[in-house]
């Protein structure tokens, strides 16, 4: 029923097949077996040679870390060091003005303010920094960057119990006729002492001798000899003989009431108000390209 017989000896290709089908010679075997072992030499060859590069691209990358590390650590202390986000430095806060009235950190929402804190019988850093920090506002007012934004200055006394309304009305026109002044009833006024402690400001009582009184006074005459010819006539509300040690500082704050940065008492007029152009130029920016976050914080 088949058509011939069976295959021969050799199957399909054999001695009694017609085709050669999947068999080879002994010679084509061997050349098979050949070209089989080249082509596994070849891709084990290629593989040992990936691994030896991977190998290597590691031991060349750990290298470069432990020497960043290195150059990292070695690195002289004045190297700049970046941190991210802000200082938790300001917040709500109430006082009063020189006519009395309440003002609160919400009558100045869309402006930027500078904030210094002291006091108008303090005889040497308080003019000095006002006088400085005047100057600097200035050179804001001056600038180019000027018309896109509102810049406040706000002088906080910390020492109501002798600063009369007065006095501070007439001690920040000494500096700048558009400077604010801003106290509180009392020197241990829950409200005083809570914005002093977001704004972390340090303020101590020294009392002092009748000498060291004199000692001041000439100070302060030769620091701002002005500042005792205009407030000469002006008598302190409580006749207390002391001092204040207080931290010396100025706050660049945002117009959604956001602490920006602080103007150190190392830093000259020039260097405060390129610093302060600088911080809301960089704001500025931020609102631009992130409104909706940027509404979210008013």
């Amino acid at each position: 029923m088949g058509s011939g017989g069976p295959p021969g000896p050799g199957g399909p290709g054999g001695p009694g097949g017609d085709d050669k089908g999947g068999y080879t010679t002994e010679e084509e075997g061997a050349s098979f077996e050949s070209d089989k072992k080249f082509s596994n030499f070849v891709l084990f060859t290629g593989a040992f040679a990936l691994a030896i590069l991977f190998m290597v691209s590691n031991v060349l990358h750990l290298k470069k870390e432990r020497d960043a590390k290195s150059t990292s650590a070695s690195k002289p202390s004045n190297q700049k060091t970046t941190y991210t986000g802000k200082a938790d430095i300001g917040g709500p806060w109430m006082l009063y003005n020189t006519k009395g009235e309440a003002v609160t950190h919400r009558d100045f929402e869309g402006k930027y303010y500078l904030i210094y804190f002291g006091f108008t019988f303090c005889p040497d850093v308080c003019p000095v920094s006002l006088m400085k920090m005047s100057k600097a506002l200035q050179r804001v007012r001056e600038s180019k960057e000027f018309k896109y934004f509102d810049l406040e200055a706000l002088f906080i006394s910390v020492d109501p119990d002798r600063d009369s309304n007065e006095r501070i009305e007439e001690y920040v026109k000494i500096f700048d006729e558009k400077l604010i002044g801003l106290t509180h009833k009392n020197n241990d006024h829950p409200e005083l002492k809570d914005m002093l402690k977001k704004f972390k400001i340090h303020v101590s009582k020294i009392y002092l001798t009748e000498d060291e009184v004199k000692e001041d006074m000439a100070t302060l005459k030769e620091n701002a000899p002005e500042v005792i010819e205009k407030l000469k006539d002006l008598e302190m509300k409580k006749d207390e003989k002391y001092t204040l040690d207080h931290s010396i500082i100025v706050y660049l704050i945002g117009p959604d009431n956001q602490f920006l940065t602080y103007l150190g008492s190392n830093l000259d007029e020039k260097d405060m108000g390129d610093i302060i152009l600088d911080e809301i130029s960089a704001d500025l920016k931020r609102r631009v390209l992130n409104p909706q976050k940027q509404a979210l914080k008013m």
